[in-house]
């Protein structure tokens, strides 16, 4: 099919009708958990788009399999489109520690901070793009469409032959990039059929490609998001030492990152702490991607080593995720910068008020006042969770409401079709 014209199975069938029967009854089993959460419609598109993109094969590049968001949307979003009829599938590209080490430069630059590029940092981006480009040659060249995800493996299709649409997808906050990352990015940027952002405000001039906003979303059935029971939340919670009874529990979850302020979050909970009794629950990862994870997180445990209050756990454990954002009386999202913060979404899926910056997506979830509150400095954030629980009246209110929002607005289903879309759009070119 790559190189040639892409037939949609809506145009010719070729499958037997029994086989068909097959299909379009196993897409509505696995659409039926959805019911009654989403609505009847969009669960109906995804069947007809499923028909029409039956065994479309799209690929999938990044840098991990584990920890950060963009594994956490992968890890969801790629089943999905499986089980609705499409041959997805996910690669992650190889670098070592002297490559991830250079990327992180260019993630810290695109996040806005000064960065000096020298030659070697660029020869090594390159190298390593083109090392995994040959390595990966025969699966790109079986994909319908490419997505490439981050910058990363963006240079990638500067070694390939490419004969079929590719999409670059930014999962980062590229509001002010710094100027040398930004324009050595560029021209690798420019030979995209399509660009994806998370926000609006993240469009830049110089980019050739159309850009479409695609916000992120959470999958409201997987073990991250799904109903549990209160045993369950007392007994992951006890596994840990933490006693849910004593004090309430102020919470976030995070990649041990500089930039989600992990250091801000212990002085604001100190804050808070001086009013009323409570504890702090800081639980994270270290992305297989950041070498400064390691760093960050030592930090954190020198910083909070006396401190009886304050937990800190890393560990990846989807399910400790949930029981954590249903045990909070508040969570946390102090990011400095910010591609979207799916943490936000999380937690308001849960009923749990959430205080976050206005950076990145978070004021897209966070409608100050009524889905949750936005602060920007340590004051202004614990005079917000104090608030929050002094008054659980309220906090339960915005917690309601905040599910609500993320029902109407963040769930992969609604995600899944804006891919889908996009997917018509490029593919009508091959047609």
């Amino acid at each position: 099919m790559p190189g040639g014209p892409i037939t949609l199975r809506s145009e010719v069938q070729i499958l037997s009708p029994l086989f068909s029967k097959k299909k379009v009854r196993k897409i509505k089993l696995y659409l039926k958990q959805f019911k009654g959460i989403v609505p009847d419609k969009d669960l109906e598109a995804l069947e007809r788009y499923g028909d029409e993109f039956f065994d479309l094969h799209v690929l999938n590049i990044n840098s991990t399999h584990l920890g950060g968001g963009v594994a956490e949307l992968l890890s969801a979003i790629v089943p999905l489109f499986d089980r609705i009829g499409l041959e997805a599938q996910w690669e992650v590209m190889s670098g070592g520690i002297e490559f991830f080490n250079t990327t992180k430069y260019f993630y810290n630059g695109l996040q806005g901070q000064d960065i000096s590029l020298d030659q070697r940092i660029k020869q090594k981006f390159k190298s390593v793009n083109k090392l995994n480009a040959v390595r990966m040659q025969d699966i790109i060249k079986n994909a319908d469409i490419v997505i490439i995800h981050d910058h990363q493996p963006v240079a990638m299709i500067n070694y390939v032959e490419k004969k079929q649409p590719w999409i670059w997808r930014c999962h980062a906050d590229i509001h002010t990039p710094d100027r040398d990352v930004w324009n050595f990015l560029l021209p690798y940027i420019n030979c995209y059929d399509k660009v994806i952002l998370s926000m609006e405000k993240y469009k830049k001039k110089g980019i050739k490609p159309v850009q479409n906003i695609v916000h992120p979303s959470i999958d409201p059935t997987n073990e991250k998001n799904m109903d549990i029971s209160e045993k369950q939340i007392n007994k992951m919670l006890s596994k840990h030492g933490i006693d849910r009874d004593s004090k309430p529990i102020i919470s976030q979850i995070s990649r041990f990152d500089k930039w989600k302020d992990p250091i801000g979050v212990i002085k604001t909970f100190r804050k808070v702490r001086e009013k009323i009794k409570c504890k702090l629950v800081l639980l994270g990862e270290t992305a297989l991607d950041d070498p400064e994870g390691p760093d960050m997180y030592n930090y954190i445990m020198k910083e909070t080593a006396d401190d009886p209050d304050i937990y800190v756990i890393s560990e990846h454990s989807p399910l400790l995720v949930n029981v954590l954002q249903r045990a909070s009386s508040v969570v946390l999202q102090k990011s400095l910068k910010e591609g979207f913060a799916l943490t936000v979404a999380e937690a308001l899926w849960k009923g749990t008020p959430v205080v976050g910056t206005p950076h990145g997506g978070i004021p897209l979830q966070i409608i100050d006042g009524k889905t949750g509150y936005l602060a920007e400095t340590i004051d202004e954030t614990a005079k917000r969770v104090i608030k929050l629980l002094e008054n659980r009246k309220l906090a339960a209110k915005l917690g309601k409401q905040g599910k609500e929002h993320i029902r109407k607005h963040f769930l992969i289903t609604r995600h899944a079709l804006d891919y889908l879309k996009i997917f018509k759009e490029v593919l009508k070119k091959k047609v």
